[in-house]
């Protein structure tokens, strides 16, 4: 069955997700401090990382709800496994920052939202 909004919002809602989506937040934040200081919208990057580094929870907390319909989770199962007792995605702790990285232009502020999956809209 493919997910859909109310899979995904599960997801969201997990608080075993919601640790995944920290470790990832924090270990792109990490990756982004430490960047070349001449990659291209650098200062908001590196501000935005600061920012989620000084409160990882919280910044966590404001991504989780889209994160899940991005391409890089929302393309993987979700499904509810009941001996856990949590809502589990096939989408893997790289997916997960990869997501974060391509993202993270738009989240510092650096660049408009990146468009939505499909096709292009027509003129």
């Amino acid at each position: 069955m493919p997910n859909d909004g109310y899979t995904q919002q599960a997801l969201a809602a997990d608080p075993n997700f919601q640790t995944r989506v920290r470790s990832a937040l924090a270990n792109v934040a990490w990756q982004v401090l430490l960047e070349d200081p001449y990659t291209p919208n650098h200062l908001p990057r590196y501000a935005y990382a600061k920012q989620v580094i000084n409160n990882v929870q919280a910044s966590a907390q404001q991504i989780v709800g889209w994160l899940v319909e991005r391409p890089n989770v929302l393309n993987f199962e979700t499904s509810y496994n009941f001996q856990a007792g949590a809502v589990i995605t096939a989408a893997g702790d790289p997916d997960l920052e990869s997501q974060l990285l391509t993202d993270w232009n738009y989240l510092s502020g650096g660049s408009e939202p990146p468009p939505p999956p499909g096709p292009p809209p027509t003129p």
